[in-house]
């Protein structure tokens, strides 16, 4: 566990450092920064034509995820499909209402709750995270976790020192006729000011004044975070919880970033772009073979082995039966089978105690599979799946393989 949280805080760390230098590039080296273009094309975004035009070119991406996560499959065996393509789906029209909601009328109980989300969890989010998906995500999950967040935290970085924008609260400093500013205009804490008067504290006002990276605004970096967060914490949460949580605390950041003018809902859609190409990239050459492995070996998570006393190659359940079948298709049966079935020198697998949650209770009915399968061969009745395989969902994946019951009859 500690190695793999080390590895994987590298990323982030290596990001925060980067981060930090960027104020050491001469200013003579830095491209303009661009203080008209993010109005207009936040404009254009929250126009009806703009959501609606956003909205029709996430349907290719809605239709993938659907089949994905088989959301066209029936029973138990569907997925979270449906729920996932709807979330994409909503996704403009909920970006659109967060910017709605954050030209509310200024209070101290709105930026105090703002303040919830943007200045206080942003920053312990990735910390949570990652424990959580120790705790209940698939072994090694936790380390790509930090690799996925430190990706798109250091490509939204390059970003930010290559194509400079002026952040909301540029403006009401400065005005929107303000002149071309350069790389000596200090950072503004825009509206967690007012955080700082509420709370009889300095901490806002010094650290945004003193940022390394003044005009990055585009992409938000604090948007990208919680789709990180929340991609992860939905993907190793049954049913629909981790959606839900999802959901609700991207909204929460998304309103809290633009009702304190520290981005606009384009820098919000583009740190969701940056987060969604990191998570698939790492989905696909990381996460789903580690999640293959968990659950064909029989692994456990951080809880399991803290709460419960499993160890690993003994932790089977349906629920893993069912996540191997849409991870692995007959690969990932094969994999399973082997670590499933009695080995060719002799050993057994070892058996969860009886009653332990997540193993089978049904042990002893294996000895009667056992002797019904000894019984019908004696009849001269021919067992058609008399072989190695394993029977998913059946306890005679604990019994010895047919084919040695065969020999010895």
């Amino acid at each position: 566990m500690g190695r793999d949280h080390t590895v994987g805080a590298f990323p982030p760390f290596l990001w925060t450092f980067l981060f930090k230098q960027a104020k050491h590039i001469p200013s003579d080296i830095r491209p303009p920064i661009h203080i008209d273009l993010l109005p207009r094309l936040n404009r254009l975004l929250l126009a009806p034509a703009g959501t609606l035009l956003v909205t029709l070119s996430l349907l290719p991406l809605a239709r993938l995820v659907y089949h994905w996560s088989d959301g066209d499959k029936k029973g138990e065996e569907r997925g979270r499909g449906r729920a996932y393509a709807a979330s994409i789906l909503a996704f403009p029209t909920l970006l659109w209402l967060s910017a709605k909601l954050g030209e509310a009328e200024v209070s101290n109980h709105l930026d105090l709750l703002a303040f919830g989300s943007y200045g206080a969890l942003h920053f312990a989010s990735p910390i949570i995270a990652g424990w959580w998906i120790w705790g209940f995500g698939s072994q090694g999950a936790a380390c790509t976790f930090g690799w996925t967040l430190g990706a798109q935290n250091l490509a939204g970085l390059a970003t930010h020192l290559v194509f400079p924008n002026a952040a909301p609260w540029f403006y009401d400093v400065y005005g929107i006729d303000a002149a071309q500013p350069d790389y000596s205009y200090p950072g503004n804490p825009a509206g967690l000011i007012r955080v700082d008067t509420i709370l009889g504290t300095h901490i806002y006002t010094k650290a945004f004044g003193h940022g390394p990276v003044v005009f990055g605004a585009i992409p938000s970096l604090h948007a990208a975070t919680s789709i990180c967060c929340g991609l992860f914490v939905t993907r190793y949460s049954r049913g629909y919880r981790g959606l839900a949580f999802m959901v609700f605390y991207c909204f929460w950041m998304f309103w809290s970033t633009q009702y304190l003018h520290h981005h606009f809902a384009i820098d919000l859609l583009c740190g969701t772009f940056y987060s969604l190409l990191s998570f698939t990239l790492f989905e696909r050459t990381r996460l789903r073979a580690l999640d293959r492995r968990h659950y064909s070996l029989g692994l456990t998570n951080g809880y399991e082995r803290l709460f419960y006393a499993r160890r690993d190659g003994e932790n089977w359940d349906e629920y893993g039966e069912r996540m191997l079948r849409r991870l692995g298709g007959d690969e990932g049966g094969k994999e399973g089978a082997l670590a499933l079935s009695r080995s060719s020198s002799g050993g057994s697998v070892g058996r969860v105690p009886m009653g332990r949650p997540g193993g089978y209770e049904a042990v002893p009915e294996a000895a009667e599979e056992e002797g019904r399968t000894v019984f019908a061969l004696r009849d001269g009745e021919e067992d058609e799946e008399a072989d190695d395989r394993p029977r998913y969902g059946s306890p005679s994946r604990f019994a010895t393989p047919n084919r040695s019951v065969a020999s010895l009859a």
